[in-house]
């Protein structure tokens, strides 16, 4: 029993080609070719004056098809019955948003109370503002600018008053500051029910990397007790805000002790 092998071809005589196959890939490669240049000539009408068909093709497409719509399909009618209503409508608020205009009145700054139970005062603050508990000092950041709010609690001497603690750290200020560059725009006695005497300072400079910083600094003595409330940032269009928001939270600070006793109540 023998198995058959394929004959050889004779000497000198080539072998055969798959000459259909290679027909097949010229003529697919001819149709790409004469379809790509065709959608050329087809498409160029929509997105210029050129027509190179030369048959007024962009008049009869906009007969049916305004080519407004290929720059808001949003116009197109009935579309928004083939999209999520609900998507479609988070999507539009988004782009809405994005434009509004910045609250302009601290009265309008939605609000929230911090109970500060290592210093036993509560305080409000922005809602939406980070917040970081150190020690005997609370910050909240705004996760939108470099604006901040640190309030904390410090120990002093009997008898020390309000305004040296704040030339205290205007010093210190002017220490970070470029020469020349603190600017001390008002020093006045200020009121507030949590302590018996109280001084705020406003003043800006620009640091020793050339940052433009204002500051609110707000000191706060009962007995031994400094409470102090300090709030800065680096936009000045924002002073005026943040001056009002300033008188809001000072009002706003209370003792613990008093809230419970309120809450009893």
């Amino acid at each position: 029993m023998s198995i058959d092998t394929p004959p050889i071809p004779p000497e000198g005589e080539p072998k055969r080609k798959n000459t259909w196959l290679w027909g097949c890939l010229i003529a697919f490669i001819l149709a790409l070719v004469v379809f790509c240049c065709g959608g050329t000539l087809f498409f160029i009408p929509l997105f210029s004056e050129r027509d190179a068909l030369g048959n007024g093709l962009q008049d009869r497409i906009e007969e049916f098809l305004p080519l407004d719509y290929l720059e808001d399909p949003s116009s197109l009618p009935g579309i928004e019955d083939l999209l999520d209503e609900e998507l479609f409508s988070e999507v539009e608020d988004a782009v809405s948003g994005s434009g509004a205009e910045k609250v302009t009145k601290a009265e309008d700054i939605p609000l929230a109370v911090f109970k500060f139970i290592d210093i036993g005062t509560s305080v409000y603050y922005p809602v939406g503002w980070d917040i970081e508990v150190e020690g005997y000092g609370v910050t909240f950041y705004d996760p939108e600018s470099f604006t901040y709010i640190f309030v904390g609690e410090d120990l002093t001497e009997p008898g020390t008053l309000a305004e040296e603690i704040a030339l205290e750290i205007i010093e210190s200020i002017q220490d970070e500051a470029q020469e020349g560059s603190f600017q001390l725009i008002s020093s006045d006695a200020y009121s507030v029910g949590i302590a018996d005497d109280a001084h705020l300072t406003f003043f800006e400079w620009v640091d020793q990397d050339g940052f433009y910083t204002w500051a609110y600094d707000l000191e706060m003595v009962s007995g031994e007790s400094n409470i102090y409330l300090f709030l800065s940032g680096e936009n000045p269009d924002e002073i005026p805000l943040y001056g009002e928001l300033l008188d809001i939270l000072a009002a706003s600070l209370e003792t613990l002790p008093d809230l419970e006793e309120s809450e009893d109540a």
